[in-house]
């Protein structure tokens, strides 16, 4: 990645989009795929807070667990 702006966004948007699946699927037995999509979520969020280290937001602890 060269650090464009629109690469942020699409790790923002990827981190977003895993949590808000891994929410949905926690109230199912797929519980491996929730852990997946978490560890997905953190690690988008990571390499954008490193492409960019002024607009870092924290890592929200898991809210798809039971």
């Amino acid at each position: 990645m060269d650090g464009a702006p629109s690469d942020l966004r699409t790790l923002r948007y990827v981190a977003e989009i895993t949590r808000k699946l891994a929410k949905m699927l926690s109230r199912t037995r797929y519980q491996m795929l929730v852990y997946l999509l978490e560890m997905t979520a953190v690690e988008a969020e990571s390499l954008a807070g490193e492409q960019d280290p002024k607009r870092t937001r924290p890592v929200k602890p898991s809210q798809a667990r039971r």
